[in-house]
């Protein structure tokens, strides 16, 4: 025990230390902006989803309550 506290102390260990005190906190930085950017992303994705849904349900309610020259004005034109 008094060994591994004298490794610790010592310029060596100190310097040890530093460097896994380092990567620790950098690793730590790391994962909560990778976690971050991840949540913003399923935000971003659940937001256009919402959209595509309520876009859908305003095409199907026109599509729906077309007659014939309306729908084929909605389809691009009929031949």
């Amino acid at each position: 025990m008094g060994a591994l506290l004298g490794m610790a102390l010592s310029p060596v260990g100190r310097a040890v230390g530093v460097v896994l005190l380092a990567a620790a906190l950098v690793g730590g930085v790391y994962v909560k902006g990778r976690a971050d950017g991840r949540a913003g992303v399923l935000s971003h994705l659940a937001d256009d989803r919402i959209t595509i849904l309520k876009d859908g349900k305003k095409i199907d309610e026109q599509v729906l309550a077309a007659d014939d020259d309306a729908l084929c004005a909605l389809l691009g034109g009929c031949v």
